[in-house]
């Protein structure tokens, strides 16, 4: 479709509800063809055309010969043209052929698993779990249609593609892992190569370190032998180090990164072939939901990241960019890459080494709550290739911290899919935790606020170690509604508005005005208010898991993004405009958190009794000392005192009883240093929270909950 749409032969999927005038796309298949005119190879070159991803079903041909058929999105496909090049004097045509929807594999259904799809239909309401087929195929879940993007199905070349030139001897692909030994900076490269040799015989391999990012020495060389077979083979090792600079996240210090060069040659010295990546050396560990990073603890401020657009083969570096920066700029120091989306470009990554941001990554499983994925071995042979590939990618980037199995199925009726997933972590990293499914023990998704109707309250009942979901609906803005309705605004529902929990929530806030085509809708109050009942709501759990901080290991609000124009949990709109929550996070994400319990959501009077409890939350490794809290009413200052805020903590600091002189609209909160502003923190008095759950609601929310036991 990105294709069609840049030549102008579609309409615009993202706007209105014109994705459905190109569904047809899905139903044909498609070819792509490149005719290259290169320089004749000499007589020891290699030429290799390089794939990093196709989606879904599709054959490769050089020269109008079929060489590889292919299915699934994720793995990297490799095809020697040595021969076609040799035998057309440099003149080859590449041609990829891809297979339409009609040819994706369909899953027979046991008579209680449609049973459930005719249930799940009307109790939930959405796509999510309504096209039993999507979990026949390893390809991104959300193209099939989810709560918060379109049935988009795509296919095509959406990763990157390249033609690369060798040697005698290919380095196929290289996996590092820098894992530091101790305090004293002493680390071990862990290597494991993959080579194709055309004739068996002694390789001498060199490898040399050299800082990225930074000034310092550089490292090696480094030389070990091979004796190859001909054909691919593997190869393993390890180099002991005496010092290295560590790679931490940006809340902890700097993310010193090394260019790692492997050189090939002959014995004799002549080249053959030279692997570059790049790495970082950190150790992680995870014991009862507490991350620790190069043996300090580190405490989650998450974000849920979902693909940035429906239509990834567009997506680029400065894409990704302009996002984590936010995510950054948030304060937030992990993202959570959604098992619904994508295993995401080399960019994406890249950026979160160079940025210090964390990430989880999950398999491209999510959502599967009564049923379970295929236990064929052809499907599980095909999950051990998909998702081994997937592991093979990533294992070098030091910012991946933790792999995850997937999103809300259950681990008991899933246990030959986990198995596989856990062999190929084990086989192909093993220096990270493993987490067969979110949620689990230990971890939760909360959602009787919003899907359960629950009042904003209800967060503060949570007594889980780590929260990794949980978030409000609320609308973009007007000018991203104009980019994406038909005016006045119709067409709600197919960009995922769901109307009646949007009023129910939107009632907190007091506003009374109609959600839809009116004349009487008031389109920029009705999106500042749904903001602001989605920024009470974040807030609400945010320091709640924060104040736990001991107890709680951390917390992921969902979502960050969105992949088309939504009205959704996103608190970046696909536009990259901020909505109020956004605005706000970086201060309840501030690693030096000031944090106020009180009774919420009721409307205080005047002549009232105000109870403050003032908390003070410290992240980093230092004391902050020599500080200055105050609390304002209105901006009036009514307390003051001095602080000192010990690192790595969480307690109460003080308590005010303020008798109201007025009817009390925001409460403030800063914490200062000789002038400079550490910390702020701010509260609306005017909203009422909701007075209770509804009885159908609670139970849907705990039949969703046991199901993915």
């Amino acid at each position: 479709r990105a294709d069609l749409l840049a030549q102008g032969r579609i309409p615009d999927p993202f706007f209105g509800e014109d994705y459905q005038e190109s569904l047809w796309v899905e139903k044909v298949d498609w070819w792509y063809r490149r005719d290259l005119d290169l320089d004749p190879l000499a007589p020891a070159q290699r030429a290799f055309l390089i794939c990093d991803g196709i989606d879904y079903r599709s054959a490769i041909f050089v020269n109008g010969q079929e060489h590889r058929r292919h299915e699934g999105m994720f793995s990297r496909q490799i095809i020697e043209i040595t021969e076609a090049l040799h035998r057309s004097n440099g003149r080859v045509e590449l041609a990829v052929r891809l297979w339409g929807s009609g040819a994706l594999p369909r899953r027979r259904l046991h008579w209680w698993q449609r049973l459930w799809q005719t249930i799940a239909a009307p109790l939930y309401g959405s796509w999510v779990g309504i096209y039993p087929d999507r979990t026949a195929t390893l390809k991104c879940q959300m193209s099939f249609g989810w709560d918060f993007a379109p049935p988009l199905r795509t296919m095509g070349l959406w990763d990157e593609v390249r033609l690369v030139i060798t040697g005698p001897v290919f380095g196929r692909e290289a996996q590092l892992r820098g894992v530091t030994r101790g305090s004293d900076g002493a680390a071990t490269l862990s290597l494991d190569l993959s080579l194709d040799t055309a004739q068996p015989g002694p390789v001498m391999g060199t490898v040399h370190l050299s800082p990225a990012n930074f000034a310092g020495p550089p490292l090696g060389p480094f030389p070990f032998g091979l004796e190859l077979p001909a054909g691919i083979s593997r190869h393993c090792g390890q180099i002991d180090l005496p010092k290295v600079a560590l790679w931490q996240p940006w809340d902890r210090g700097f993310p010193h990164l090394y260019d790692v060069a492997i050189t090939l040659t002959r014995p004799d010295g002549q080249p053959l072939d030279e692997l570059t990546q790049r790495t970082g050396f950190r150790t992680i560990n995870l014991h009862d939901w507490q991350f620790t990073l190069n043996g300090q603890p580190e405490f989650i401020r998450g974000v849920n990241w979902v693909p940035a657009d429906s239509l990834p083969g567009r997506l680029r570096r400065a894409d990704y960019e302009r996002l984590l920066r936010q995510v950054r700029q948030g304060n937030a120091n992990l993202l959570r890459v959604w098992g619904g989306g994508l295993r995401e470009k080399q960019a994406f990554y890249d950026l979160c080494d160079e940025l210090g941001l964390l990430v989880w990554q999950e398999f491209p499983f999510a959502c599967l709550f009564l049923g379970s994925y295929p236990r064929d071995s052809a499907y599980l042979a095909l999950v051990e290739a998909e998702c081994g590939a997937i592991v093979r990618q990533l294992t070098s980037h030091p910012a991946l911290v933790l792999w995850c199995g997937g999103n809300e199925f259950s681990r008991r009726r899933n246990r030959p899919l986990l198995r596989v997933l856990a062999a190929v972590v084990e086989k192909f990293d093993g220096s990270r935790p493993f987490l067969p499914t979110s949620p689990g023990p230990g971890d939760a998704h909360h959602w009787q606020v919003w899907h359960g109707q629950a009042p904003l309250a209800a967060y503060q009942t949570e007594t889980a170690p780590f929260l990794s979901e949980f978030g409000l609906q609320a609308l973009p803005h007007v000018d991203t509604l104009a980019a994406m309705l038909p005016s006045p605004y119709t067409a709600w529902a197919s960009h995922q508005a769901d109307s009646a929990k949007l009023r129910r929530y939107l009632s907190i806030t007091n506003y009374q005005l109609p959600i839809t085509k009116s004349p009487n809708l008031d389109a920029k109050r009705l999106i500042s208010q749904s903001q602001l009942a989605q920024a009470l709501a974040l807030q609400i759990a945010i320091e709640h898991m924060r104040r736990r901080k001991g107890q709680s290991g951390g917390v992921c609000l969902w979502q960050f993004n969105e992949p088309w124009p939504a009205i959704s949990w996103a608190i970046i709109d696909y536009f990259g405009r901020p909505k109020l929550a956004y605005r706000r996070l970086a201060d309840w994400y501030n690693p030096v958190l000031l944090s106020l319990k009180f009774p919420l959501g009721r409307r205080w009077q005047m002549g009232e009794t105000l109870p403050l409890e003032i908390w003070a939350i410290n992240d980093t490794l230092t004391d902050v000392t020599g500080c200055t809290l105050e609390l304002r009413l209105d901006e009036v200052c009514i307390h003051r005192q001095p602080l000192d805020v010990p690192a790595q903590s969480a307690q109460p600091v003080g308590r005010v009883n303020h008798l109201l002189p007025a009817q009390p609209r925001r409460l403030s909160l800063s914490l200062s240093r000789q002038g400079l502003v550490i910390a702020q923190n701010h509260y609306d008095l005017t909203w009422v929270d909701l007075s209770q759950q509804p009885h159908l609601a609670r139970l849907r929310r705990w039949v969703a909950d046991w199901v993915l036991r």
